[in-house]
């Protein structure tokens, strides 16, 4: 099978042919290509592999001789391998960085601009003053800046930003040649802006406090701002407090800064943001002494604005039982009784919140209150008119006085309307007497308390001995003349 070895040598020639030489360069690359030859392995393996073909297969005695510079020409047409390498790229120069604003040039910017003839460049300046001033804070300029800015303001009809600039100049910049004319300029504008109900208020804030940074100054700006008037400048002021904490951050006194801007957006009505403040105050500031005040806020939110009784329910708790000795405890417990019995009309836990009062502030108005609560709604709501005269019993011991007589002339009212426990009214009404005979009803407790006996118990004994009290007790009373009447015709006289 000669055919087969002259099928191979003009393959090989052919792939020789093809093969680049080593000079020429490859297309698409930047460097020229390497050629490498095959190795001295492979062209031994396939100069042996063309001479056992020839070995068993010999070519024809009329085929042409072979030449001795066939299988040379065979090793020099061995496939090449090509490597190439990759492109190099250009590495630019990065620009240069711009340079820093200059304050006099851009001040002569902002300035001309707030001045031009055009109105709409003028509104325009607005922002640009305030960016100016929030890039140079320490510049000389800087309250010449908000004084410009609040004029452009007021001019337009915007008096609230206007307000708030003039008294960022005066609060930050105390002392500087701008505050008289700021606070001239903001005086006037109060004057002729603001409300009634907030002019006073706001006529107020015009002293900053001595002394102090002007963070110091600026903290104490919004928190005033927030107790005396939170609705009056309400958009200004509550971005005047953000850029506060965000300039100032770390200060001691940004848990206090927070619970302003919570106020102020619970004066304006926004009570899921004054939400959001609260719990803000109290996810970042651990030791703060705010935090029962945030609590009760909280709640406070809930079982008004937000309309959520039981989350309101479950703040107060928390409060009471985070807090047990904040003062925030006794208002959150007043409210959760309140809210038990309003709105879930749930009766019986609004006595056991009530009783928690009474147990924790006993002697005081709440206790009062709650013992009051707990007698109507035990009479009222759950028909235990006997345990209501118990609490109110309770309630005169506890607090004497006229709320003492009251409690026990209730009673003494409920035994009679309620239970129809004459005996009962009678004694009531005797230690109404007994425990309180200087007030004005005693007389006449004690002369009812007879009539009581006589008429609905038919105990003349008893009675007698109530009409003999009431003449013995009080004479110079006007129920002393009718106890001894009814005395004089039960003893037959």
């Amino acid at each position: 099978m000669g055919f087969l070895l002259a099928l191979l040598l003009p393959a090989v020639a052919a792939l020789a042919a093809e093969a680049p030489s080593a000079d020429a360069p490859v297309a698409g690359t930047h460097e020229a290509a390497t050629v490498v030859p095959p190795s001295p392995e492979v062209q031994d393996a396939a100069r042996k592999a063309a001479e056992e073909v020839t070995a068993k297969h010999p070519a024809p005695a009329e085929a042409a001789p072979e030449t001795p510079a066939a299988a040379p020409a065979a090793e020099e047409a061995a496939p090449t391998v090509t490597v190439t390498a990759p492109p190099v790229e250009e590495i630019k120069p990065l620009p240069p960085a711009p340079a820093a604003a200059d304050p006099a040039a851009e001040w002569a910017f902002v300035s001309a601009a707030a001045a031009d003839p055009d109105e709409a460049v003028r509104a325009a300046a607005v922002d640009e003053l305030g960016l100016f001033v929030r890039r140079h804070p320490a510049d000389a300029r800087a309250p010449d800046a908000l004084v410009l800015q609040a004029g452009l303001q007021a001019k337009a009809g915007d008096w609230k930003p206007a307000a708030a600039a003039l008294l960022t100049a005066i609060y930050e910049y105390a002392g500087s040649p701008a505050e008289l004319g700021a606070k001239s300029a903001y005086l006037d504008l109060v004057a002729r802006k603001a409300s009634r109900h907030d002019r006073d208020a706001l006529k107020s804030l015009v002293e900053p406090p001595a002394g102090g940074t002007a963070a110091d100054r600026l903290s104490a700006l919004w928190r005033a701002l927030a107790a005396k008037a939170p609705a009056a400048l309400y958009e200004p002021a509550a971005a005047g407090a953000r850029d506060f904490l965000a300039r100032f951050p770390g200060r001691p006194d940004a848990d206090a800064v927070t619970a302003a801007l919570a106020e102020l957006h619970a004066a304006a009505g926004k009570p899921a943001a004054a939400l959001l403040e609260w719990r803000r105050l109290l996810a970042l500031y651990p030791g703060s002494a705010l935090r029962p005040r945030a609590q009760l806020a909280i709640g406070d939110l809930y079982a008004g604005a937000l309309r959520d009784p039981k989350r309101a329910i479950a703040a107060y708790q928390a409060l009471a039982e985070d807090y047990p000795k904040a003062a925030e405890v006794q208002p959150a417990l007043q409210s959760c009784a309140r809210l038990f019995e309003e709105k879930l009309k749930q009766y019986a836990l609004a006595v056991e919140v009530d009783e928690r009062l009474v147990a924790l502030y006993p002697k005081t108005p709440a206790s009062l209150q709650a013992l009051k609560d707990v007698a109507r709604l035990q009479r009222d709501r759950l028909d235990k008119p006997a345990d209501a005269i118990k609490t109110l019993q309770r309630l005169s011991r506890m607090h004497g006085g006229q709320d003492g007589v009251d409690a026990l002339l209730l009673a003494a009212k409920i035994a009679r309307g309620d239970l129809k426990d004459y005996a009962r009214q009678g004694a009531l009404l005797e230690q109404v007497a007994a425990d309180y005979p200087a007030s004005r009803e005693a007389p006449e407790a004690l002369y009812d308390a007879g009539y009581a006996y006589q008429y609905d118990l038919k105990d003349a004994a008893k009675a007698l001995a109530a009409y003999q009290a009431t003449v013995a007790k009080f004479p110079s009373s006007r129920y002393a003349r009718k106890a001894q009447s009814r005395a004089d015709k039960l003893s037959g006289k």
